[in-house]
């Protein structure tokens, strides 16, 4: 492929979901909160799904990592780069690995014997961020394929949470609105412009303490806090500008987006979302807002929607897609990308 005339495209996705459903109600039922909260009503979240026993942020990757290979058709060592986007990097022991890198240690269980590794740090918005990087490094001939790859073990942070006063302590609330999952894609070269589309990352700093994640200091295991009123109105506050910006650097129109997907944070903040895009652009096409059984699984959430789409048999050949992330610090970010050949028949 000449210089200049490389290019990169989606290859594959996949992800994975563990058999594990919990329903919203059986740990946040109206008796369970401060004035009587209705949380299924507020959020639009049935359930969500955990990880089972044996099952950690590394062994919910490597499922979604091998179903995106097998649709690939590519062997793994074939990969050249491997970027771990986890936001959680917890072990099922609720121990948070940190070094050598989760991506090393997934490109060693696959069987990447070729493949440079490193994680990607970014929130929720760390997917995004790392097939940006990807993408980027196939376009410059530094690699060819790129597996970008998450587990979120994460429901922890909802025994935490309730294990907290939520009256007194309100910022736990946003915690359980999580669910476990897995996500995966390998990009390619392509001798075709426009496969793949970004738009410039958004940062709004003045909004960074508003959702912070840490190790609990009184058990074992992650916490979170948010100030989630204060953080979705950020969001909504920005949206408009950043999708009209990002439509006009992508050179995208909106009418002929197939699919949609936003950072599911809960289905009825995506609604409200969608109402600024449609005051902006008009209707959208097809608004994939499928979380109620799955919640919010951080990095993992498009790939998850994805594959949804993908099982009921929406997502055909070349059809685009388009797909916005949020990561608490604020981070905003866009994609816009063809759909693999096959992806219907996968």
């Amino acid at each position: 492929m000449q210089e200049g005339n490389r290019f990169a495209q989606m290859v594959s996705f996949a992800g994975y979901l563990p058999e594990k459903q919990v329903t919203t109600k059986s740990f946040a039922g109206v008796d369970d909160l401060p004035r009587s909260l209705d949380f299924v009503r507020l959020t639009g979240i049935d359930s969500h799904h955990e990880a089972s026993k044996d099952q950690g942020s590394f062994e919910l990757a490597i499922e979604a990592a091998n179903k995106a290979l097998a649709r690939a058709d590519l062997d793994a060592r074939s990969i050249d780069l491997i970027i771990n986007a986890s936001v959680s990097k917890m072990d099922k022991d609720l121990s948070q690995h940190l070094s050598p890198s989760y991506a090393t240690l997934i490109a060693n269980e696959l069987g990447a014997s070729n493949a440079q590794t490193f994680d990607v740090s970014n929130a929720c918005a760390s997917m995004m961020t790392s097939l940006m990087i990807a993408e980027s490094r196939i376009k410059s001939g530094k690699v060819d394929y790129a597996l970008i790859v998450s587990g979120e073990f994460i429901t922890p942070i909802i025994d935490e949470a309730k294990r907290r006063n939520l009256y007194l302590n309100p910022r736990a609330l946003a915690s359980l609105t999580v669910g476990d999952g897995a996500a995966a894609y390998i990009l390619g070269p392509s001798q075709e412009s426009g496969r793949i589309r970004f738009s410039e990352p958004f940062t709004l700093a003045q909004y960074n303490k508003h959702c912070i994640g840490q190790a609990s200091a009184k058990h074992r295991g992650p916490q979170m806090r948010t100030k989630a009123r204060d953080l979705q109105n950020g969001v909504i506050n920005n949206l408009g500008v950043f999708l009209q910006r990002a439509v006009e650097h992508m050179d995208l129109k909106w009418d002929e987006i197939d699919h949609t997907y936003s950072h599911p944070t809960t289905p009825k903040a995506v609604k409200k979302g969608a109402k600024i895009a449609i005051e902006i652009f008009g209707e959208i096409n097809f608004l994939h807002n499928d979380s109620a059984d799955t919640a919010n699984t951080a990095s993992t959430t498009h790939g998850v929607l994805l594959e949804k789409s993908q099982n009921s048999g929406y997502l055909k050949s070349n059809e685009t897609t388009f797909m916005v992330s949020f990561g608490s610090g604020l981070a905003i970010m866009a994609i816009h990308f063809h759909l693999p050949e096959g992806v219907e028949n996968w």
